[in-house]
């Protein structure tokens, strides 16, 4: 007789779970399975489950609106499926495809961002600003466009090289691993102004309302909007401002840009070559 659902479900987040990034995301995953699969199938031999049913305990993880907990339900429910075909518990399963039964995921609006040509005259109003840390959290993030989660946890020991190279711990950044991001001689002064008013604190950008916190992220959001640009540029924005100049202007080639952007390489050849990191174009990029 075939094992449960719930038994090679278990196998499957055994084997899962610690390929995962962080443990909110492990625990999101177990906790996805034991809500919402195993009340209605985990009892049941996993060979023994008809489509229909796999059909009907993902379209009741969506009920009530729930739109993105039944795309994940699915997800993980066919994935337990072919983890069972894979090491030979099935010979072919019906829980492929699951996601098409169910209402559609919203699309996510691109954050808003400037057009290249008002990137000037944005710079020229972000100098008015009048609290300094704000002005200057601003402008680190045009000329550094890391995430913003990045910028407002940079602390003073993660500056190299007397200052002209900074390293985001692996902690903070999507790709789990550190990112080394040369500053340009525009970015190097303004990292010297914070020193001075921060005093012995870690924080690069301490509040100044809440001393020993990094500047929030609405406090930048806000400042943007004070300065006019409400609805057509984000603190996100600051990255596809620069991925827009530097891909259509700069010449650069495309790896260095994405490498300086932090973004994942999906190919797994290239994602080993590219641990060099183009180091030298991208000090030259920024």
């Amino acid at each position: 007789m075939a094992p449960t659902f719930e038994t090679v479900a278990r196998d499957w987040l055994k084997a899962k779970l610690p390929t995962l990034s962080n443990s909110k995301h492990q625990v999101q995953v177990q906790n996805t399975l034991e809500r919402y699969a195993f009340p209605l199938l985990g009892s049941r031999p996993i060979d023994a489950i008809p489509r229909s049913e796999l059909v009907a305990a993902v379209r009741a993880a969506q009920a009530g609106g729930k739109i993105e907990t039944g795309h994940r339900v699915a997800s993980r429910i066919s994935a337990v499926f072919d983890f069972a075909q894979d090491t030979g518990l099935l010979p072919q399963h019906g829980a492929a495809g699951l996601t098409r039964v169910l209402i559609a995921r919203k699309t996510k609006k691109p954050m808003a961002s400037i057009p290249a040509e008002e990137a000037g005259e944005l710079m020229r109003a972000i100098e008015g600003y009048e609290d300094s840390v704000t002005r200057l959290g601003l402008q680190l993030l045009a000329h550094t466009f890391v995430r913003v989660g990045e910028l407002r946890r940079m602390l003073w020991g993660e500056l190299k090289e007397r200052g002209a190279v900074w390293v985001v711990p692996e902690a903070r950044i999507k790709m789990r691993i550190p990112h080394v991001v040369p500053l340009s001689r525009q970015a190097q002064p303004i990292l010297a102004m914070p020193r001075k008013m921060t005093g012995n604190g870690s924080l690069v950008l301490d509040s100044s309302i809440h001393p020993g916190h990094p500047l929030s992220e609405n406090t930048l959001l806000f400042a943007l909007y004070r300065l006019g640009y409400r609805g057509r540029m984000t603190v996100h924005g600051f990255r596809a401002l620069a991925s827009t100049v530097l891909n259509e202007r700069s010449g650069f080639p495309h790896d260095v840009i994405e490498r300086q952007l932090a973004h994942k390489e999906t190919d797994a050849v290239r994602a080993a070559y590219n641990r060099a990191e183009y180091l030298t174009r991208r000090r030259e990029l920024m």
